[in-house]
């Protein structure tokens, strides 16, 4: 399982819609979080965020669980834990 947490403000709002459009990805609320998940991997697409470079990069800051593949200007990309 791969999760992501976002605060659950407008701000990070694109981005739980772009993780779960048209996915099985889930979104629920955690307390003042929101936690995307996924038995699989979680790969957001910046474009689709429309984020500038300080929300995009601030992103993280609530946390995430599984293995962070990439994380860059364009792409965030989470797996499952190898363990």
């Amino acid at each position: 399982m791969t999760a992501l947490y976002v605060l659950d403000v407008p701000e990070f709002a694109p981005l739980a819609d772009a993780a779960t459009a048209d996915s099985p990805i889930t979104r629920t609320r955690v307390g003042a979080y929101l936690k995307v998940a996924a038995d699989g991997e979680i790969v957001i697409d910046r474009a689709a965020t429309s984020f500038r470079d300080a929300v995009w990069f601030s992103v993280l800051g609530g946390g995430f669980s599984g293995d962070l593949l990439r994380y860059d200007a364009d792409e965030i990309r989470i797996a499952p834990a190898r363990r």
